[in-house]
């Protein structure tokens, strides 16, 4: 127990530089992390992703059970930084799970419109699997439980690259599962549940842009989750 006259030894994962979306709420977090660690608040679950999670008011949806939930998505945010604030975000606040949803963001590197800076379908998959692979393998060192999460489908109609994006999701989300599987987590496919007939596109009438669900889409989003611990024995 830490002395009541005394700060916390705690993890800061310092600012990213330049344009980084995960700088965007770094001072909230750490501050906000610093009294849970100060007060060794028990946390059930930690969500973390973009922004997909961090709109998501999972208070609403889930804290009828008394959990405590802690939701760690920052809008924009891609994989490569949040595995690089994993340790501080959820490694030390010590919840019992930890829900992973994060990648689509990686894949706007297919709009690039400067071709050097453009990646490959191939180069954004291994990315944003490796990334969540290290996530996992850090959560489970901890004595974590890792949920993984699978992208949702898009439907941006607009976007010249939705059709590709789309195939790219149904691509990471198969070796999403198949990782989990081998890993013997578990995995939570939002994804089935939202697409169109095609498989592949976003239902029509789940978001507003095509991108982030509205409490339509959350609403399916909270009856996966839920339906999926549940077959787990996990309670939520």
């Amino acid at each position: 127990m830490v002395s009541k006259a005394e700060r916390p030894e705690m993890i800061r994962p310092g600012m990213f530089g330049g344009i980084v979306s995960a700088d965007t709420r770094r001072n909230v977090f750490d501050y906000h992390n610093e009294v849970l660690i100060r007060h060794e608040v028990p946390i059930d679950f930690v969500f973390i992703g973009d922004s997909i999670t961090d709109m998501w008011d999972i208070e609403t949806y889930f804290d009828g059970n008394n959990r405590r939930l802690v939701n760690r998505g920052i809008g924009g945010d891609m994989t490569p930084f949040v595995r690089r604030r994993f340790a501080a975000d959820v490694v030390q606040l010590k919840p019992k799970y930890a829900v992973i949803k994060i990648g689509i963001n990686n894949t706007w590197a297919l709009d690039e419109w400067q071709p050097q800076n453009r990646k490959k379908p191939q180069q954004i998959h291994d990315e944003i699997v490796g990334d969540i692979q290290a996530m996992v393998q850090q959560a489970k060192e901890a004595g974590i439980n890792p949920i993984v999460c699978s992208l949702l489908p898009t439907r941006i109609d607009t976007n010249k690259q939705t059709p590709e994006r789309n195939e790219l999701v149904i691509e990471i989300n198969q070796s999403l599962k198949q990782f989990a599987k081998e890993e013997e987590i578990v995995y939570v496919d939002y994804h089935s549940a939202m697409t169109d007939e095609d498989r592949k596109t976003l239902r029509p009438g789940l978001a507003n842009d095509g991108l982030h669900p509205h409490v339509l889409g959350y609403d399916i989003m909270a009856e996966t989750l839920k339906s999926e611990l549940n077959k787990q024995g996990i309670e939520i």
